[in-house]
């Protein structure tokens, strides 16, 4: 569920299958049910499904109780990219209802969001204060834990999730995320299995086997799988999550050709089940590896695929400003590598603009990312650096283009430790493909 709006919630409330079943079945019972179409919402299976069930929550929110509404404001808030409203709803919420786990638990969420780090762990600590046996807190402390690399502490919190609920499938698969991140991939393997074993319709983790396998070098051994998860899977989206993964791990072999038909496999895929917002995001990953294969009118192409799929979509306004934003990026990249810098700089103005008139002061990082690399493509490396270092640092495709400006600008042992952290990240994504095999590589370098 990455291109939802929902990742800003924290893992627990993503992880929470249960509450599908729960909330359908109120829905039977009281089809104007607010918190049901809420926690319908949460548990979607693709974006236009979250978005009937956010929609639906709203028109029935002035018939709800106080709370209900205030959840419902915030998480409205949340998916206008509108963060800083939605931590305000959320803290009034909390405030309101000072001994409600859930309340503490969704504030902990929009702080994740905001990588407020520290705010989220306190606020999961709170929740699991009020009861001790409340399982998702314990969750979406681990996750808390994760980003803030804190691992010791979130492998804690993750065996008392699986202590309070040892027959359930989750508690596997997120204590697996954990050792996928530390590089325990037969660890993570283990529990992953064991989460498919105990529930399987829980195919996200048979997904994750595949990645592991990837990440461990065994390419085909990972395609096989996604296949078999592919085979598994109940919803059309979750295929195609599926065939990304596979075109994903030609990339990570360094086959962009491969990745490429298998991109073109699930965009057809996602066409065929009318999934929009799918196809639309798959034609902005294909731009991004035309891009970093040199192949620029294909990527011009892929974006306009992209652009023309989002304005003819019905989609909610904020979900299309969110791909406009990322467009904007993409043709400033694009200008950046024909060199025509002046070009890419008026593109960099049009996103900060865009950036400037939303509520979400993270969006900042996504500009200094666009001028780091924009000036690390003009050579500019003291420019680059500058920026970069006030981007996303939890981005490895970031992370590693500073290792390199900072190699070229004369800092080979603050290069040789951002190529290592590269390297270790473990952290699936697009680009991360495109860069873990060469942070490995200048790894090794280092060390001989």
């Amino acid at each position: 569920m990455d291109a939802f709006v929902l990742a800003n919630f924290g893992y627990s409330i993503n992880h929470n299958l249960q509450n599908s079943g729960i909330s359908s079945k109120a829905l039977e019972a009281d089809p104007d049910f607010a918190l049901g179409h809420l926690y319908r919402s949460f548990t979607s299976t693709s974006t236009e499904d979250f978005q009937e069930h956010l929609d639906k929550a709203v028109a029935s929110a002035p018939n709800a109780s106080e709370g209900e509404r205030l959840m419902i404001e915030g998480m409205q808030a949340s998916v206008d990219n509108n963060p800083v409203k939605a931590v305000e709803v959320y803290e009034q919420l909390v405030e309101k209802f000072p001994d409600d786990k859930r309340a503490r638990e969704f504030l902990g969420g929009i702080y994740i969001g905001l990588d407020e780090d520290d705010k989220a762990i306190a606020q999961y600590q709170k929740a699991i204060e009020i009861d001790e046996n409340f399982a998702t807190a314990y969750n979406s402390l681990g996750y808390a834990y994760i980003q803030a690399e804190n691992y010791y502490e979130a492998e804690r919190a993750f065996l008392n999730y699986i202590d309070l609920i040892p027959g359930e499938a989750n508690p596997h698969d997120s204590i697996a995320d954990l050792y996928t991140r530390m590089g325990r991939h037969d660890d993570a393997i283990e529990h992953y299995m064991k989460s498919v074993e105990l529930n399987p319709k829980f195919t996200m983790s048979q997904r994750k086997i595949g990645t592991n396998l990837v990440f461990m070098g065994n390419y085909e051994d990972g395609r096989e799988a996604f296949r078999k998860a592919m085979a598994m899977e109940m919803t059309e989206t979750a295929k195609v999550t599926d065939m990304n993964e596979i075109a994903r791990s030609h990339l990570y072999e360094g086959n962009f050709e491969q990745a490429i038909a298998a991109y073109d496999e699930s965009i057809k895929m996602a066409e065929d089940a009318d999934l929009t917002a799918m196809v639309a995001g798959i034609h902005s990953q294909k731009c991004d590896v035309h891009l970093e294969s040199g192949h620029l009118a294909k990527a011009e192409a892929s974006l306009a695929e992209c652009k023309k799929t989002v304005m003819a979509s019905d989609l909610r306004q904020s979900f299309k400003d969110t791909f406009a934003k990322g467009a904007t990026a993409q043709e400033a990249l694009i200008a950046a590598k024909k060199g025509n810098f002046e070009t890419a700089l008026a593109k960099a103005d049009e996103q900060l603009a865009m950036i400037q008139a939303d509520n979400n002061p993270n969006e900042m990082e996504d500009h200094h990312d666009l001028l780091g690399l924009i000036h690390f493509e003009k050579g500019d490396h003291a420019k680059a650096i500058e920026h970069l270092n006030q981007g996303d640092q939890e981005d490895p495709y970031i992370l590693y283009h500073l290792a390199v400006a900072e190699s070229k600008a004369g800092d080979p042992a603050k290069a040789d430790e951002l190529f290592s952290k590269v390297a270790d990240m473990n952290q699936n994504g697009l680009g991360y493909a495109f860069v873990r095999s060469k942070a490995i590589n200048a790894k090794k370098m280092s060390v001989k």
